[in-house]
């Protein structure tokens, strides 16, 4: 029953309880052992997590490893449920009085809108380092800068930012979750450039693709992706070697639709924010 609830952490708002109704713990009476397994049973369900009595009006949700649950700790907090993090676990309210259809549904709903945030916002873990997903673009033509500014007005501008090679190491908003670096405008794959990202996406209008592969220019098979700006209904080929080539229209919604589910599939960059056109 509580899987849908995780479709609450897919938009932003205020904090889900008021100051008022803020819930904090400390009962020293002992938690409704039936209440304790539902607000457990809810917590797995939205997100897979782990979660047991740990102290009378405690739950502890143990997670992946002591950074998450300092994460999660701080994003749960404004949220005005109390918290505490223990080493690689974070400690909720769980008291004796709490109602179904109020507290345990909050305590869930807060836990799986949090763990939304978390997954949005680790990107990819370099080294143990947080940080956003880098996605290289180049090509030749204005195609490239299209496809650009399609993207960020689909996730957002402030989620989605631009950046140089020399640029992208310096980009460690917590708050962006994809740096889209412009690699050179030779229309070459990616060089050195290659190592400061985690995927390329090579962009081209037809014409430019003919010329590539007239010359027998093989540096397109290397692109992750390769976009070929063109009209018509969105198609994909997979007769790169395992890497797509996909014809689209970057002025539609259904053109850029493509790219964002390859990105969402083979990048785990969740379009959580919804469609922008």
């Amino acid at each position: 029953m509580w899987t849908s609830f995780c479709e609450l952490a897919l938009f932003g708002g205020p904090p889900h309880r008021g100051v008022e109704q803020a819930l904090r713990g400390g009962a020293e009476a002992p938690s409704d052992a039936e209440m304790v397994a539902e607000i457990c049973r809810g917590i797995r369900e939205t997100t897979g997590l782990h979660s047991e009595l740990a102290a009378p009006g405690w739950i502890a949700i143990t997670c992946e490893s002591r950074a998450m649950a300092e994460w999660l700790g701080a994003a749960i907090a404004p949220e005005n449920v109390e918290v505490r993090v223990e080493d690689d676990r974070v400690l909720l309210p769980a008291g004796p009085g709490f109602r179904l259809e109020n507290e345990v549904k909050s305590i869930i709903t807060v836990v799986a809108k949090t763990h939304h945030y978390w997954a949005m916002h680790r990107g990819s873990v370099k080294d143990g380092t947080l940080r956003p997903l880098r996605v290289g673009v180049g090509g030749a033509g204005d195609v490239k800068t299209v496809l650009i500014d399609a993207l960020r007005r689909r996730y957002g501008r402030r989620r989605a930012v631009v950046a140089s090679p020399a640029q992208v190491l310096e980009v460690n908003d917590h708050a962006v979750d994809l740096v889209l670096v412009k690699l050179p405008e030779n229309g070459d794959a990616p060089g050195f450039e290659s190592k400061m990202v985690d995927a390329a996406i090579g962009v081209f209008g037809a014409s430019a693709l003919s010329d590539a592969l007239r010359r027998d220019d093989r540096s397109v098979d290397l692109w992750h992706l390769l976009v070929v700006s063109t009209a018509g209904e969105p198609k994909v080929d997979l007769s790169r070697g395992g890497h797509p080539t996909v014809f689209a229209d970057l002025a539609t919604p259904g053109g850029i639709d493509v790219i964002v589910s390859w990105l969402q599939k083979e990048l785990g960059l969740d379009p959580w924010r919804g469609r922008r056109a």
